[in-house]
């Protein structure tokens, strides 16, 4: 059994997990409150066959790397990527778990983050997410020892 479910790939409904549509892609995609995230059966435009049938599966999920400068520590972000209306679709499977199962926010206007309560980004389990203010971000880092504080 893999050590994170986000890793297993089967299409079998893990014990406890909960699926939501996620906002925006109601009916295409959703996540689970344990962080996988699948899309749905669908049928989409196809040029020679005019529609064509397509299964849903739990998509693969990509372990983006950021290496801390002071510490060297690499600070793990999971992504997926959505294919919608031809358009493709980056999203970070933490603001994913927390914005379908806790509060669905624009980040980018209200300037928050979603972090891992525990740190370890692969663990997107709806119970170790979190809002926090560009603040509590920094203090968190700073008490970590990934950044310095100087006056």
């Amino acid at each position: 059994m893999a050590p994170y479910p986000y890793q297993n790939l089967l299409e079998k409904q893990m014990k406890g997990e909960i699926w939501k549509d996620i906002h925006g892609f109601e009916g295409y995609y959703q996540v689970s409150n344990l962080g996988r995230v699948k899309s749905l059966d669908c049928t989409i435009p196809h040029p020679r066959l005019y529609q064509q049938f397509v299964k849903g599966r739990i998509l693969r999920q990509k372990a983006v790397k950021d290496f801390n400068k002071l510490t060297g520590d690499a600070m793990i972000s999971l992504q997926v990527t959505f294919m919608l209306e031809g358009s493709t679709y980056f999203h970070n499977v933490r603001r994913l778990v927390f914005g379908t199962f806790k509060k669905n926010i624009n980040f980018k206007k209200d300037g928050l983050y979603v972090i891992n309560k525990d740190g370890d980004g692969y663990n997107n389990h709806v119970s170790n997410v979190k809002l926090v203010s560009k603040a509590e971000k920094q203090q968190r880092s700073i008490k970590s020892g990934r950044q310095n504080f100087e006056y």
